[in-house]
This record gives structure tokens, sequence and C-alpha cells, in this order.
């Protein structure tokens, strides 16, 4: 409940900091797990995170996957909410899949299990998992509406490429952490989120040259002039993930269960769908060149249909639509390049609230 302590890691990236921010406006105190100091003052200047300075403290965990490493950490901790991973997608192709990607990802989850496990007092941990979890590429193009009881994820080698490994790294992830619970039967459970490619406003991003870097590259790249591969079309808003996180903290929410966070269309989103947004919600811009819209080739959108419906019934919100995605992130680039909004949304007096 509100007051509790709560050590989160992950705090500096994109969903870690919007979990941040929403477990310090219902009221909890946070602990952040940081791997520098100066990461940590970075975030908590950080406008969303300013007003709660007196909630927020940190403590320094170098390498997450080094055994131990959150011992000190969880002392006096009610819940943890871990999104921190070891992983780095800008790795090079030519690495060893399974000690470069695979391994750490299993020991920086497991790792805090055991932590978890030496204190006494924690009652739950959240933990940011992925579609990948679950659901594998095989997946793509079934005509299936796909849910939580999915296991079609691939988890053992060989891989193709470097996705189908970090996708591995997760489906392997979950599966150590069921496992792990089988076998330690802690005093805690766990909750997993499994967000699919989750958009919107990224506070931790201040220079609009980094507005397409991570998964917001989706919105942002062809907008911009970029091409864009292929990808599969399923998105979440980053605010109704971090929301799901804050929400598994309740108690009268069963542990040892997973949720999978998707915004709910019944055949998925098309990227394309993106220029008729903006050129609906921002007609100005779009005439004075700011955003490309009129590229030739549009978007590959990958069929696949994620039901979220379980996480909507629980939590008891409604995900935030594709266009409310697209309007966040949109809206703050307009921002960090020094331009008021001038899209059909503020003509109209509306205001999307990320918030």
């Amino acid at each position: 409940m509100a007051g509790d302590l709560v050590l989160l890691s992950g705090g500096t990236g994109m969903i870690g900091f919007r979990v941040l921010v929403q477990l310090l406006e219902t009221g909890y105190q946070v602990c952040a797990a940081v791997r520098t100091t100066a990461g940590f003052e970075k975030i908590k200047a950080l406008k969303p995170a300013a007003p709660y300075s007196a909630q927020l403290t940190h403590v320094v965990v170098p390498d997450i996957t080094v055994p131990g490493a959150y011992d000190d950490a969880v002392k006096g901790v009610k819940y943890v909410v871990h999104v921190a991973s070891p992983l780095d997608v800008n790795l090079p192709d030519d690495i060893d899949y399974e000690t470069q990607l695979i391994q750490p990802a299993v020991m920086g989850t497991v790792g805090m299990l055991e932590s978890a496990n030496k204190a006494s007092g924690i009652d739950r941990i959240v933990i940011t998992g992925s579609v990948l979890s679950i659901i594998g590429f095989s997946d793509i193009g079934s005509k299936e509406s796909l849910d939580e009881t999915r296991r079609s994820a691939v988890s053992e080698g060989p891989f193709p490429m470097k996705m189908a490994a970090y996708a591995a790294s997760k489906a392997r992830a979950l599966k150590h952490t069921y496992d792990w619970i089988a076998k330690n039967k802690p005093s805690f459970d766990v909750i997993n989120i499994l967000p699919v490619f989750v958009l919107g406003r990224d506070d931790t991003v201040t220079d609009p040259s980094r507005i397409t870097k991570g998964t917001n590259g989706l919105i942002m790249a062809p907008l911009l002039g970029h091409s864009l591969e292929p990808a599969p079309g399923i998105a979440v808003h980053v605010a109704d993930v971090a929301l799901m996180h804050v929400k598994a903290l309740d108690r009268s929410v069963p542990g040892n269960q997973d949720f999978l966070a998707s915004s709910h269309h019944p055949t998925g989103i098309e990227w394309a769908q993106v220029k008729e947004i903006v050129k609906k919600r921002y007609p100005k811009e779009c005439t004075e060149g700011i955003f490309t819209v009129n590229y030739t080739e549009n978007p590959q959108t990958l069929p696949i249909t994620i039901s979220a419906a379980k996480a909507e019934n629980v939590f008891g919100f409604t995900f935030k639509s594709f266009e409310d995605q697209v309007v966040s992130i949109v809206d703050h680039y307009l921002e960090l390049v020094g331009r008021t909004r001038s899209g059909m949304a503020e003509l109209s007096g509306e205001r999307n609230s990320d918030h």
C-alpha cells in the first residue's frame, strides 16, 4: 500500500522511469537501484520526478548479474519492481548468444529472486518481461487471438539471428523464474508484466536527435524520413505499462501469474496508420515539412493479434489507443524542438494526458 518501501530496478530507462513516477505519485517510498549515482541524479532531476525527492532514495548496483548483487538493496523493502535488464540490444551480431544475451538475462532475474529470498518482509516481486517471453515468431500471421496461455516462444538454439536469441533470453528468464519459485517456495510471490512494443513519451530523452531511439523509433523514424523494417502490429502505451506494474503490487491480485500488456484492438494495428493520425492531428507541421507523411512506401506491418483482456479485467482500466500513443510521442518531439502543439486535438480543446 502507499507509504511502503519499493525497490525499483531499471528506473533510468523508458519503462522504469515511468514506473518510478507512477509509484511516487501513488505515494510509495522508492529506493532506485541504479548502476551509478550519476544515473540516479539525472532521473531525480527530471521534471516528473522532481516534486517527489523526499520519497526517493537510491542504491548503487553496478552489475546486476553478479551473485548477491541485490543482497543489500532488498533489505527493509516491502515490494520489488524489477524492470532492469542487463541486455544491450545494440551488441554486434557476431557474439556468443548464450553467454552474452541469454545467460545475463537469466542471471539478472534469478539473482533478484535469490537476494529477495535472503531478506525478510518482502511480499511481492513484479518483473518486467516481454510478449516474447511466451509468444514466438512462429505466431506471426496466426489468425488466433493470443493470450497468456500461449507458450510458443523458443528458448533453445541454434538461433538464426540476434533477435531470435534476444527473444529466447526473455522466454528462458520467465521459465527460470517459475522453476525457481517451484524449487524454493519463497514467502513472496511474483507477477510478470509482458508488454508488446512500448510506445509513448519517454521523459529520459531530452535531446530531439534521440527521439528515434528504442521502440519509439517505430513511430518517429518514418515521420523524420527514415525507413522502417517490417514489424508486428502490436503496441502499448508506456503509461499503461507503468500503471500495470503499480496495480500489480495490490495483494488482492493473486500472485504467480502473467499479464500481457497490449493496446486492445481486435486485429492489431497498422504502422501505416501513423501518417494518417499525424496528418489529422498536426496539419500545420505536415504542411511545413516537419513531418514526412507523403512517403511512397508505407511501413510494413506483420499481422498478429494479442489479447490483453485479462489485464483490463483484473486491474480495472482500459488500454490507451494507438492514436494516444502516437500523439504522446509526437507531442514530446515538438516540445523538444521548441514548438508548441498545433494539432487538431489542441484546436478542439483536447489534451492527451500521459501522467
